[in-house]
């Protein structure tokens, strides 16, 4: 009798759909059992979970690939909404089944100083967790990392560095150029080679400390079982092509002023709609205030979406021909690697940029997008010449599996094996 029971039970929460939320329920405790044997890492930095910069995206990728191969992985972010004087023990949440504590942003001289160079709120998070086996650190300022050295040693725990950037001063006041100068010469040439270990972003940073131990290139991942990257490559019959630009544009970084200027040298020949997330048009002017009256000519083609939600501008990527940008080739850009360039080829759409970092690996120019040369509206005018079909071909051609987190999970286990 109790086994018919137990059946009943069993169907009608098949029918209901409550058995899939029990069993998750189940596997999610069964998993945070089984990765306590391997022990807990502990990911911090400056990224704010769960999607509101590209560093939240990368270390979550990252915290899967970790959790796929059996460790408990926690993050201490940065939340911007915090008070400074806020217990950082009274701030755990959980984020896709990861726990996440919140360090406050810092907003004034004496704030930043601490968040600079002290790392008492750390350890107290470290506290809370038996058998740590490493900290990895996501760009982590140089003095605090080196306190953070200090007691990793202490404590026998490894101490790892997530570098994917090498900051430039360039633009900055006298002031914040010293501060942010020494900061950067003592983390990138100083303390990083002090460390267990190093998870780099680029071959520049690879060939950078290459004779350091435990050296691994890790390119920003995704987890493709997220639904917010599929795309089933319906293309609506329009003769309109469709760009797309997705990011904070400087004078340091991401030249879009030059991607306009081609496009409108072209309006004749090409019929488009460039779409831009990220900034808004007085943004833009007060950036290239010469650009004000072709900006004005462009209107009904070129669009300033703003800041919007990431999962919002993954719906206009999706909706888009191609993703654009341009970089200069500068130590900024040869030692990072744009998120933008991953995110639009796991949504299935080709990129048209410069060869800067290691996009030359990824793209294949003509066949999954369209690497620029000096002259960048020679792109436009092959593009102008394109059927639908064409275009439909180059989405087929981008590998949108080429940054699962999945595939680097041997990259990390071997990481781990070699502390």
């Amino acid at each position: 009798m109790q086994m018919l029971q137990k059946l009943k039970r069993t169907l009608v929460m098949m029918q209901s759909g409550v058995l899939s939320k029990e069993l998750r329920k189940q596997l999610v405790g069964i998993r945070r059992i089984y990765n306590m044997k391997k022990g807990t890492i502990i990911y911090l930095g400056g990224f704010e979970l769960p999607d509101k910069n590209a560093a939240a995206h990368r270390v979550l990728s990252n915290g899967k690939a970790l959790r796929q191969l059996g460790y408990r992985v926690v993050f201490v972010d940065i939340d911007k909404s915090l008070d400074y004087n806020t217990n950082t023990l009274k701030t755990k949440q959980e984020v896709q089944g990861f726990d996440c504590w919140s360090l406050p942003y810092p907003r004034s001289i004496k704030e930043w100083i601490q968040y600079l160079s002290h790392i008492g709120s750390i350890k107290k998070i470290v506290n809370n967790y038996v058998n740590v086996k490493a900290l990895i650190a996501y760009n982590f300022p140089s003095i605090s990392l080196y306190r953070l050295k200090k007691f990793s040693s202490k404590n026998n725990i490894k101490i790892i560095a997530d570098c994917t950037e090498w900051y430039s001063t360039k633009g900055m006041n006298i002031k914040y150029k010293i501060i942010k100068g020494f900061d950067s010469f003592l983390r990138m040439r100083v303390v990083h080679k002090k460390l267990d270990g190093l998870i780099v972003i680029s071959k520049y940073l690879e060939n950078h400390y290459k004779d350091c131990k435990n050296v691994y290139r890790i390119p920003p991942l995704v987890d493709l079982t997220e639904t917010k990257w599929n795309n089933s490559l319906n293309i609506v019959g329009s003769e309109k092509v469709k760009f797309i630009y997705s990011g904070s544009p400087g004078k340091n970084k991401d030249k879009i002023n030059l991607i306009i200027e081609a496009l409108y040298k072209l309006e004749e020949y090409l019929d488009y709609q460039f779409n831009i997330v990220g900034i808004t048009k007085e943004q833009y002017i007060d950036y290239y205030p010469e650009h004000l009256r072709i900006v004005n000519d462009l209107e009904d083609r070129v669009k300033f979406l703003g800041r919007i939600s990431h999962n919002e501008s993954l719906e206009f990527l999706k909706l888009s021909d191609y993703s654009i940008f341009f970089r200069d080739t500068t130590r900024l850009t040869k030692a990072g690697f744009p998120t933008k360039f991953v995110e639009s080829l796991s949504c299935k759409v080709p990129v048209i940029t410069n060869n800067s970092s290691d996009i030359g690996d990824f793209l294949r120019d003509g066949e999954n997008g369209f690497l620029l040369k000096e002259d960048i509206s020679e792109v436009f005018k092959v593009i102008s010449n394109l059927t639908t079909s064409q275009i439909k071909s180059m989405k087929c051609n981008t590998n949108d599996n080429t940054f699962n987190y999945i595939n680097y999970t041997d990259e990390f286990r071997n990481l781990f094996e070699n502390l």
